[in-house]
């Protein structure tokens, strides 16, 4: 039976370029959007609207998607906000708001897809986390907070569903040329390459491969982990 990708978080830059990516491989394709729908017609790809931040709204998603694959077997949760501001100056709402799109949605995802991914005895999980969780970046106390949440959720899923043939594992993004980076002004990004030891921004297509690679049966062994996509920007 084909395998059945859910991309969380599909519209955006970044979700954008693994749809256009994937949409040419061998899955089904679910694609879960807030506002802006992806526009693709093709028969192995369905769209899904839903708020991850409302449990009653990803369990129907869940089930929407089962009802018209009949499996899930790989989750790439790429929904991401950022409210940024300085500590001392960040509003509460900007706050909440972050958590709940960047880690509460997380969770409630994998919570209604764990079940069915358990039935299956096959299951990949793979959170975008960011290299600011890692780093801290002034003006981002939310957006780190909740990217380094994903890294504990990550290790603690890992081990209650390894004899499962599940693995959950994040992937720490650093700067890529997709997405967030688009409300960065063109000197700052000049600074951040800068300071990228490769000397450039990633490309969404390294990502995909690193996906590819993760989604692999014979990945059965990699779990728990984060991997640093970030152009030597942070080593550990």
């Amino acid at each position: 039976m084909k395998k059945t990708l859910l991309i969380i978080g599909s519209s955006g830059g970044l979700g954008t370029a693994l749809v256009n990516h994937f949409k040419n491989s061998d899955y089904n394709l679910a694609l879960h959007y807030f506002q802006n729908e992806p526009d693709l017609n093709l028969d192995h790809v369905k769209t899904y609207q839903a708020d991850i931040t409302i449990e009653s709204e990803v369990e129907e998603l869940i089930q929407k998607v089962k009802a018209d694959f009949g499996r899930i077997d790989m989750v790439v949760h790429n929904a991401g906000v950022s409210r940024n501001g300085m500590s001392w100056k960040l509003k509460q709402a900007d706050w909440d708001e972050t958590i709940a799109v960047n880690l509460t949605g997380p969770f409630l995802v994998s919570k209604h897809v764990i079940p069915l991914m358990r039935e299956q005895a096959f299951g990949r999980i793979v959170f975008m986390s960011s290299v600011v969780a890692q780093t801290g970046f002034v003006g981002t106390s939310a957006y780190a907070a909740s990217k380094a949440g994903l890294l504990g959720l990550t290790k603690t899923l890992s081990k209650e569903l390894a004899k499962k043939n599940i693995t959950v594992n994040s992937i720490a993004l650093g700067y890529f040329n997709a997405g967030m980076i688009n409300d960065v002004p063109d000197d700052m990004q000049e600074v951040l390459k800068s300071n990228i030891p490769t000397g450039e921004l990633g490309d969404p297509k390294q990502l995909a491969h690193v996906l590819e690679s993760l989604f692999a049966d014979e990945a059965g062994y990699l779990t728990g982990q984060t991997l640093n996509l970030n152009g030597g920007l942070f080593t550990s």
